[in-house]
């Protein structure tokens, strides 16, 4: 899996208009150069959430006939099993849930991470499973 651009995209502009609207509601309460400490702050915290997101974004996924298997950087398998259920945002976007019980996680896969064949692949198996 490639790192979706499109998707980091929607993620900066978002963490960008919170920031905004942050600053919007504080400067006239306290003051425009008193906002910006705390709107710094909660930008440098957004940044850092997304950066840790990032670094737990699976690298490579599996489609095998029993379910998916999603590996992270180093090796280790962050989701495996079936696939229980789905939600697709147009060619865009699927929401995978992979596995069953507390093993159960989810998985966000982007039309521009991966093949296209594989995506309309995960997009059939995911609506047969959900």
């Amino acid at each position: 899996m490639r790192p979706s651009a499109a998707l980091a995209a929607i993620v900066v502009l978002g963490l960008t208009v919170a920031t905004a609207a942050l600053w919007t509601a504080l400067a006239p309460r306290i003051g425009g150069w008193q906002a910006v400490p705390a709107t710094l702050a909660f930008a440098a915290a957004g940044a850092l959430g997304f950066a840790a997101w990032l670094r737990k974004q699976p690298r490579t996924l599996e489609i095998r006939p029993d379910g998916v298997r999603a590996y992270a950087r180093r090796g280790e398998c962050v989701a495996s099993g079936p696939l229980t259920g789905c939600a697709q945002w147009g060619a865009s976007l699927l929401v995978l849930a992979v596995g069953v019980g507390r093993a159960r996680r989810t998985l966000l896969v982007a039309a521009d991470a991966i093949c296209a064949d594989s995506f309309r692949e995960l997009a059939v198996r995911g609506r047969c499973a959900g």
